[in-house]
């Protein structure tokens, strides 16, 4: 007994439709789907896949060909039928003897124009089902990453509508006088945003953190990026201040005081 599924997948049934198997594997194909119904089925579906995609990409003829092929036929009204028994014995003698044999083609053999018609309308329908279900998959994909994005933003303007907020905008010091950064603190929930409004872009390797100032001793906030977007820190039980320092890239346990960019003082 034949694996059923293993052979259905090997591809010869597609080779059997495209006409490129040997007649041995044809006569295996014609006895093995007369035997088990799921190969009889398989072929068929293949078999009207092929038409289908046949049918949905045909090219009508040119408008008037018809009328150009029967006009170059001629027709004569005057010809007459002859016999052999008209003509004369020696000349119906050669006729039967230059007759020439015809035999009747066998039209349920694949033609190799066929074959690879066949062949390719396959390849064509197993690249365009690939192609589709990636390009649905990056879709999916890239539709739930937007979902998450907005997810995130409407969850940070949500909470800038909070009236328990307290904005503190944070000026430039001498190091960078023209620098500004507001920092959005919640009391109550803890929560911290920040959004840059100003900073020079970091050199290579280094990166902006965010400090509260509690009692004179910094609390480290996380580092932040300068991409103009509002950008959500670590938590802030307390706060009397907050500033920015540069740091190398992943911050620093203790604020660098001479990389000071802005400081800010929390209303009381």
């Amino acid at each position: 007994m034949i694996d059923i599924k293993a052979y259905i997948e090997s591809g010869i049934l597609e080779d059997y439709l495209s006409g490129n198997v040997t007649d041995q594997e044809r006569r295996e194909v014609d006895c093995l789907s007369k035997i088990y119904p799921e190969i009889k089925t398989e072929l068929n579906q293949l078999g009207e896949a092929v038409e289908r995609y046949a049918f949905a990409h045909r090219v009508a003829p040119p408008a008037g060909l018809k009328d150009k092929i029967m006009a170059q036929l001629e027709f004569a009204d005057d010809v007459k039928e002859i016999s052999l028994n008209d003509l004369p014995a020696n000349e119906a003698n050669q006729e039967e003897a230059d007759e020439t044999p015809v035999f009747k083609l066998d039209s349920r053999q694949p033609s190799f124009q066929w074959g690879w018609v066949a062949a390719a309308s396959i390849a064509a329908l197993v690249g365009s089902a690939v192609y589709f279900n990636a390009r649905l998959d990056t879709l999916n994909t890239s539709l739930a990453q937007q979902n998450v994005e907005l997810n995130q933003k409407n969850e940070l303007i949500a909470n800038l509508n909070n009236a328990d907020n307290q904005f503190v905008t944070l000026k430039g010091v001498d190091k960078s006088p023209n620098s500004a950064v507001r920092v959005v603190w919640n009391p109550k929930t803890q929560e911290v945003q920040l959004n840059v409004l100003s900073l020079p872009v970091p050199a290579a390797g280094k990166q902006y953190q965010l400090w509260g100032l509690v009692g004179g001793k910094p609390v480290d906030l996380g580092v932040f990026d300068v991409n103009g977007v509002m950008q959500k820190m670590k938590n802030a039980p307390q706060a009397d201040a907050f500033a920015v320092t540069l740091e190398m890239s992943g911050g620093s346990p203790s604020p660098t005081l001479s990389e000071m960019y802005v400081m800010g003082k929390v209303s009381s």
